[in-house]
């Protein structure tokens, strides 16, 4: 069998046996895709073996190609090498015993700093016509403005990516108990919280604006057409609502994720709780937040001011008393 076919039945394969997201199978895809052009279009699998491999992931890294897309592209393989045994189309997996040095690289995250993300919300406000939300009709006004700055808020307030606030079940909403249900990678599911009576205010009255609209669909955002807002929209709406608010930066959905996390290390909460709240697998992933805090730690250093506190001392006090 030739590689292409071969990928072409494990891509399959993957959409319906494992629970990846649309955009991993996509990736991995690439990756087996660009395997297969280094091989040549008329390559069959009997001919990969450790060889080929390393010298395709060294053919990658000249190319330019970062640290994290070498190792994710290692990871694609490494599944599909593994699935070409398991269907005995090769006869061992080349990639065991077999160790390539990538390198490691982490990009600190961005974050929204303070001053933007209150002009930001004051323009959403603003626009939807919402202030102290206490009923339907302030959201019925505007009700798709008020689509943008709950969406917005959620994340904010949560942490939650773009993907599970559009994903997001009327069913899953406690308002009594101010928790979200929500789905995140992996189908796994865990809780976030409406912080304060303004967020849930605000959700109610979505809610029933919703009601009022007839909208049956069970995603909590809805579009201008009353369906289910997508990703994709959510992340435009937000581009467009930065812009009009007047930042200098595009805002995306996960720099409003990173806000949340770098904010709630600021207020001192413990790193183990946002692990929980952000749906991190691994604490190593929240960790990378620790570092992102400049402002915070300049303060915290500045305080201590070591040499400040020596220098208090006059020059010579110390001999003066031996």
């Amino acid at each position: 069998m030739r590689v292409g076919q071969a990928r072409e039945r494990y891509i399959r394969w993957l959409a319906v046996a494992k629970d990846l997201s649309p955009h991993t199978i996509r990736a991995y895809d690439g990756d087996i895709a660009a395997f297969a052009r280094h091989l040549g279009l008329r390559a069959h699998v009997d001919q990969i073996d450790v060889d080929c491999l390393i010298a395709f992931i060294e053919e990658q890294r000249v190319a330019g190609l970062s640290s994290t897309t070498l190792r994710r592209r290692a990871s694609g393989l490494r599944g599909f090498c593994r699935w070409l045994q398991s269907c005995n189309l090769l006869d061992s997996d080349p990639w065991i015993g077999t160790t390539v040095a990538v390198g490691r690289t982490r990009k600190l995250p961005r974050v929204v700093p303070t001053h933007e993300l209150e002009q930001l919300f004051c323009s959403l406000r603003e626009w939807a016509d919402v202030d102290d939300v206490s009923d339907c009709p302030a959201v019925l006004r505007r009700p798709h403005q008020s689509t943008t700055l709950l969406g917005v808020t959620l994340m904010v307030a949560t942490g939650m990516r773009v993907n599970e606030v559009v994903n997001i079940k009327c069913h899953d909403i406690d308002l009594g108990g101010r928790t979200l249900r929500i789905v995140g990678k992996g189908r796994h599911e865990r809780q976030v919280f409406l912080t304060n009576e303004w967020i849930t205010r605000l959700t109610g009255a979505y809610l029933d604006t919703r009601a009022e609209l007839g909208i049956v669909q069970p995603n909590l955002l809805f579009n201008m057409h009353c369906g289910a807002l997508t990703a994709p929209a959510m992340r435009a709406r937000l581009v467009k609502a930065a812009r009009d608010a007047g930042l200098g930066t595009r805002v995306t959905p996960h720099m409003l994720r990173h806000t949340a996390a770098t904010q709630l290390i600021e207020s001192g909460v413990d790193i183990r709780y946002i692990q929980r709240l952000l749906g991190h697998a691994s604490l190593s992933t929240t960790e990378i937040y620790t570092h992102v805090s400049d402002g915070t730690l300049r303060r915290v250093v500045s305080d201590a001011d070591v040499v400040g506190k020596l220098l208090v001392r006059p020059p010579g006090a110390m001999l003066a008393g031996v």
